[in-house]
C-alpha cells in the first residue's frame, strides 16, 4: 500500500509550486551568499491536526521569505504581492481542500558582511480538509 503524503508536505509542495509558476528561483534551503538575488525561501512550517473518526483537518502556518537587492524594494513588493495573490487562490492539494484563513507580510532591511538586501516576510495561515 502506497503510503500518502502528509497534508503539511501537500501543502509545502503546492506553495512552492506556485512561487516556481510565477517564474521565481524557489529553494527550500538557504543558498550561499553568490546564489543571487532575488528568490524565494520557503521557509518553517508549524502545524495543528485535529481529527474526527473519519476525517484528518486541521492548521498549517507557512513563512515564506522574498529576499531582494536592498535598492529595489518596489520590485520586492510587487514579488510579495504576487506570492500572496497565487496563496490565496488555493483551493486543494493532491488530497485535501484548502483554505487560507490569514495571510500577512512584512519587510525588512537585513545585512550580512556586506551585503545589504531586502526581506519579503509572508506568512500565510491554512486550514485542510
Amino acid at each position: 500500500m502506497e503510503e500518502r503524503k502528509s497534508p503539511q508536505q501537500q501543502l509545502f509542495d503546492e506553495v512552492f509550486k506556485r512561487s516556481l509558476s510565477l517564474g521565481y528561483k524557489t529553494v527550500d534551503y538557504l543558498p550561499a551568499d553568490d546564489y543571487g538575488l532575488p528568490f524565494v525561501h520557503i521557509g518553517e512550517q508549524f502545524s495543528q491536526d485535529l481529527r474526527t473518526k473519519d476525517l484528518l483537518y486541521g492548521n498549517v502556518q507557512q513563512t515564506v521569505n522574498v529576499y531582494h537587492n536592498y535598492r529595489k524594494r518596489r520590485e520586492l513588493t510587487t514579488m510579495v504581492n504576487n506570492l500572496k495573490t497565487a496563496f490565496r487562490k488555493m483551493k486543494h492539494t493532491e488530497n485535501f481542500y484548502v483554505t487560507v484563513k490569514n495571510i500577512s507580510d512584512r519587510s525588512v532591511q537585513e545585512k550580512t558582511g556586506t551585503e545589504r538586501y531586502w526581506r519579503g516576510i509572508i506568512e500565510i495561515e491554512f486550514q485542510f480538509h
